[in-house]
């Protein structure tokens, strides 16, 4: 299994006397990351892990856009397609060919999402982000990448699971 440990300070900046990497309490880290060909971002310290290669168990019973479980060191993930991405409570599950996994760092919950690809993490001064609104979306080579809120995908499973 091909995983990734999310690291807790991975915000670095090159000491130019040294070459040594420290901390820069400056910047903020997002992983950007792609549903087929639409690119997200999200905020690193809110992902526990990348893992790549599990197996999906189906779970009967459950809203289409829960595909199942993983097992992850002994513990269950819930697997949830790219479609609670979209505001669309009608869309239609995105098919995703990669079995590769952004589990979400939660305290109460343990679900993760279902992702084609990491592409990069990615650093940003954060007096760059406060000359855009970064609540929602940070720009990216040119182009504004919209943010990923793993607690509104909780609320909806919250919602839709106290409807079964």
């Amino acid at each position: 299994m091909d995983d990734m440990e999310i690291p807790a300070e991975s915000a670095v900046i090159q000491n130019e006397e040294d070459g040594a990497q420290v901390p820069d309490k400056d910047t903020v880290s997002f992983l950007i990351f792609s549903v087929n060909k639409n690119r997200f971002a999200i905020d690193i310290s809110l992902v526990q892990e990348i893992v790549r290669d599990s197996k999906v168990h189906f779970l009967p019973f459950v809203p289409e856009y829960i595909e199942g479980v993983i097992n992850y060191a002994g513990k269950p993930y819930t697997v949830v397609n790219p479609v609670v991405l979209n505001d669309d409570d009608e869309a239609s599950l995105v098919d995703v060919d990669s079995p590769t996994f952004l589990l979400f760092k939660r305290d109460d919950d343990q679900f993760c999402l279902h992702v084609s690809m990491v592409e990069v993490f990615y650093e940003v001064l954060k007096e760059d982000l406060e000359e855009e609104d970064w609540e929602n979306e940070i720009t990216y080579k040119g182009r504004l990448i919209p943010l990923l809120k793993p607690d509104k995908i909780e609320e909806r499973l919250r919602r839709d699971l106290g409807k079964i």
